[in-house]
């Protein structure tokens, strides 16, 4: 009988403590849930390296994402070639674009991504008129948002990007997002 209890202890004390991580593990998702907003945050920035060479920057953030997959392609006018990276060929395309897959990184909450860019004007004497750079974080099921916040334009030979400092879109969150 002694040993009945021993094992019957055991298998209680399992049975409690598995009971326990399941209502704590329910706990933070239903405060995630309930009482974070998603954000999707885009930054860019446009530098001179080189005569006509330029390097663009480009951060996207998902901030308080439940999901576990999350991809972000930059869609980048065809006036202007990158020289340091291919283009992506399994993202939709778009007339007038070429997509770049961002490298998408989990950390803690969020899904993190910062790529550079060198970009030359394909006519170097032609002035391009603004032309947005899209940005599109989607999952394995559907496109989640679309951030034409920031446009390119080349005048006078000069390449210029226009936008705010950091581009913010928020959203209540959902299962399955």
């Amino acid at each position: 009988m002694k040993k009945f209890w021993k094992i019957f202890g055991w298998v209680f004390l399992g049975i409690m403590l598995q009971s326990q991580v399941n209502v704590l593990y329910g706990i933070v998702t239903l405060e995630n849930l309930y009482f974070h907003d998603r954000v999707y945050w885009v930054k860019m920035n446009l530098q001179p390296v080189e005569d006509k060479i330029q390097l663009l920057t480009v951060e996207t953030t998902v901030h308080h994402s439940l999901g576990p997959d999350y991809f972000a392609n930059v869609y980048i006018p065809d006036h202007f070639r990158v020289v340091n990276k291919k283009p992506y060929l399994g993202a939709e395309t778009r007339p007038g674009y070429k997509a770049y897959q961002m490298n998408m990184k989990r950390k803690y909450r969020d899904v993190l991504s910062r790529e550079n860019f060198l970009l030359v004007p394909q006519n170097k004497t032609d002035d391009l008129p603004l032309k947005p750079l899209i940005v599109h974080f989607q999952n394995m099921h559907q496109l989640l948002h679309e951030d034409k916040t920031y446009q390119l334009a080349t005048a006078k030979s000069e390449t210029t990007l226009e936008g705010p400092e950091l581009a913010e879109s928020i959203y209540s969150q959902k299962w399955g997002m």
